[in-house]
């Protein structure tokens, strides 16, 4: 996990020993429209000719982007995550009964979630350890009791001192946003949905990536993938009270969408060595649990779409991160 190092006379003379190049990839949250995501990655990777995984110093992703990121550690091809998200969205968006649209409990359960997570990841690797995933990776949840951010870290990105809990555990955790399921249990914690904090995981990444290998900003290389959002989502008339924001699960489309813009605004301040985010924004919102064949064809539509602007207008940024090897 050296990382290709950097052209020496980019860098002040002082500092020109042992520098590395450090590639990071961040996947947003957004449920269903996660295809849009996994519809990228299954690009990237056809056209890298080789696991994604391979191509990244570390990965960190939220929500359905953390099943993903977990996907690709775990050797999946981007590929199979694509069509199983497509084959799954349907069973763990599928409304419990006398949910009164999540008033009285969330309105999707965890049993389908908890299913697809096992139908995409494997059963056997649902099983495992996370801190046993043998790439650099990063799952943000949020600990329900004390509202503080919790990091879930693999053995290589914690060096050596990874979490001992189940894949499952971490994809589920991830995964429970409120309202629309409920939240997760690993031992005597309670998570919930980690795009409460950091929908975009980007500036999470740059921090641990700087902290595990010591690397400046200008050592990092940032691919940030989005899952097609918009601020409509949600939007509500009016004055709304309790009842207007939780009937259409608004207040918590509108946290995961202001915090992921502002995410992207501050790396674009920061201003890694580069930064290329990849996403797009539908002619009319598309819901975070819409998995009806309309939905489908409009998200991979918008990330064919998005994957031919990368191609003409950022060429040399996404041939190198393409060409990268750890």
């Amino acid at each position: 996990m050296t990382g290709r190092r950097l052209d020496p006379g980019a860098l002040p003379k002082g500092e020109r020993r042992s520098r590395r190049e450090r590639h990071l990839l961040a996947l947003s949250g957004g449920g269903y429209r996660g295809l849009f995501s996994a519809e990228i990655l299954a690009a990237a990777e056809a056209e890298s000719r080789t696991a994604l995984s391979t191509r990244f110093d570390m990965i960190a992703g939220t929500s359905v982007g953390g099943i993903l990121a977990i996907g690709l550690g775990c050797g999946i091809p981007a590929r199979d995550l694509e069509a199983l998200i497509r084959e799954h969205g349907p069973g763990i968006f599928r409304p419990r009964s006398f949910s009164f649209a999540g008033f009285s409990r969330s309105r999707y359960g965890s049993e389908g979630l908890r299913r697809a997570i096992e139908a995409i990841l494997g059963k056997s690797a649902t099983d495992r350890s996370f801190a046993d995933i043998a790439v650099p990776l990063i799952v943000p949840a949020i600990d329900e009791g004390t509202g503080a951010p919790r990091l879930f870290r693999s053995n290589p990105a914690a060096a050596g001192k990874g979490d001992q809990v189940s894949i499952l555990d971490v994809a589920l955790a991830t995964s429970a946003a409120p309202t629309y399921f409920p939240p997760h249990r690993i031992g005597d914690r309670i998570y919930v949905d980690g795009g409460l904090v950091a929908n975009a995981p980007d500036l999470v990444i740059l921090t641990e990536a700087i902290r595990r290998f010591g690397c400046n900003l200008d050592e990092c290389h940032l691919l940030s993938i989005g899952t097609a959002s918009t601020p409509r989502t949600g939007a509500v008339q009016g004055a709304p009270g309790k009842i207007g924001w939780v009937a259409r699960h608004a207040i918590i489309d509108l946290i995961m969408t202001a915090q992921e813009s502002m995410v992207i605004d501050h790396v674009r301040a920061l201003g890694p060595h580069s930064f290329l985010r990849i996403d797009a924004t539908p002619t009319s919102p598309i819901r975070l649990d819409d998995v009806t064949a309309k939905a489908t064809e409009q998200v991979i539509g918008l990330a064919q779409q998005a994957i031919q602007h990368v191609r003409r207008a950022h060429a040399p940024e996404w041939r190198r991160f393409l060409a990268h090897s750890i």
